[in-house]
C-alpha cells in the first residue's frame, strides 16, 4: 500500500466534508466517524503516533516480514471495501506471477474524511486525555484534541474500544486469534462539552472490579506530546454512579460533586490553560 499519512492527512482535513463534519460537532453533534480495528491502526501508521496500545505495538513487531505483509494486503483490501480508504488512480505495477496475491487496485489511496480527521487528532494532537481505571489495565475512552496553530482545538475526537462491525467480524472470522491485533475501536467527533459529558458519565461510576474490595476509582490524565514537560494536569475520581470525589492521586485530597459538578470539572480540564 503506498499511502504518504501527511499528505493524506491533510488532503482529508481540508476537504468540504471535513469541514462539515467539524461544523456538525461545533454545532453539539456526536459526529461517528469510523470503527477500526488495531490490525487497521498499525497499518496506518499507529506505532509511531504520539500514544499507542504498547500490547498492540508489541504484537505487530512480533510479525514476521511475510506475514506483516500478508495482514497488511488483507487489511487494506477490508478498509478498500469499506469505503475508508478511496483508490486513487489506475492500476501501473506489473501483472502477478501465478500463485500471488495482489490487490486489484492501484496502490495509492486517500483517506476518507472521517478517518483522516480520526488519524489527523492521533497523529498530531493539540493534546491528550486519558483515562486509566486505577490498577486494572483495562481499555478505557481517550480523547485526542483536533487542531492546529491557528485554532488548538477544533473538536475532540473520542477513541472507544469497540467490537468489530458486522463487515469485519465476517473478514475475520479469526479476529480472537490475532490478539490484540483484533481490538477493534470507535472513533467519534465531539466539541469541547459534549467531551466533558463523555468524561463525566465514563467517570462517575466505579470501574468494575473483579472479585471484592472497595470500588476503584480513574485516573484522568492530560498530555501534550510536544512539550518538554508533557503532562499538564492529573486527577483521581472516585464515583459511585450518582456522585463523585475528584483530587490530586499524590495527596488523595478529594472534594465532592454531583454530576453537573464533574462535568464542569472535566470542562476545566480540557480548556484550561496551557503552558
Amino acid at each position: 500500500m503506498m499511502l504518504d499519512i501527511d499528505t493524506a492527512l491533510t488532503a482529508a482535513e481540508r476537504t468540504d466534508a471535513a469541514r462539515h463534519l467539524i461544523g456538525r460537532a461545533r454545532d453539539g453533534e456526536l459526529v461517528d466517524l469510523a470503527v477500526v480495528s488495531a490490525l487497521d491502526l498499525c497499518v496506518l501508521g499507529g506505532p509511531r503516533h504520539p500514544l499507542f496500545d504498547e500490547k498492540v505495538a508489541r504484537a505487530w513487531l512480533r510479525l514476521g516480514e511475510r506475514q506483516r505483509g500478508k495482514l497488511i494486503e488483507s487489511a487494506t483490501e477490508i478498509m478498500i471495501s469499506r469505503g475508508l480508504l478511496i483508490d486513487e488512480g489506475v492500476r501501473t505495477s506489473a501483472p502477478p506471477r501465478s500463485g500471488q496475491y495482489a490487490l486489484p487496485h492501484s496502490g495509492r489511496y486517500a483517506l476518507k474524511p472521517e478517518l483522516g480527521l480520526a488519524l489527523a487528532a492521533r497523529c498530531r494532537p493539540s493534546f491528550i486525555v486519558v483515562t486509566e481505571a486505577e490498577g486494572q489495565g483495562l481499555r478505557d475512552p481517550r480523547l485526542f484534541a483536533l487542531g492546529d496553530q491557528a485554532e488548538p482545538v477544533r473538536g475532540l475526537v473520542v477513541e472507544m474500544p469497540a467490537g468489530l462491525p458486522p463487515d469485519r467480524e465476517a473478514a475475520y472470522p479469526g479476529a480472537a486469534k490475532l490478539g490484540p491485533l483484533g481490538w477493534a475501536y470507535r472513533y467519534a467527533l465531539v466539541n469541547p462539552d459534549m467531551a466533558a459529558e463523555v468524561l463525566a458519565r465514563w467517570t462517575i461510576a466505579p470501574p468494575q472490579r473483579s472479585g471484592s474490595g472497595p470500588p476503584g476509582a480513574y485516573l484522568v490524565s492530560v498530555f501534550q506530546p510536544d512539550r518538554e514537560n508533557p503532562a499538564r494536569s492529573r486527577l483521581r475520581v472516585r464515583g459511585d454512579g450518582a456522585r463523585a470525589w475528584v483530587g490530586c492521586p499524590e495527596d488523595r485530597t478529594e472534594a465532592e460533586c454531583d454530576a453537573a459538578g464533574l462535568r464542569a470539572v472535566m470542562a476545566g480540564l480540557i480548556t484550561g490553560p496551557r503552558r
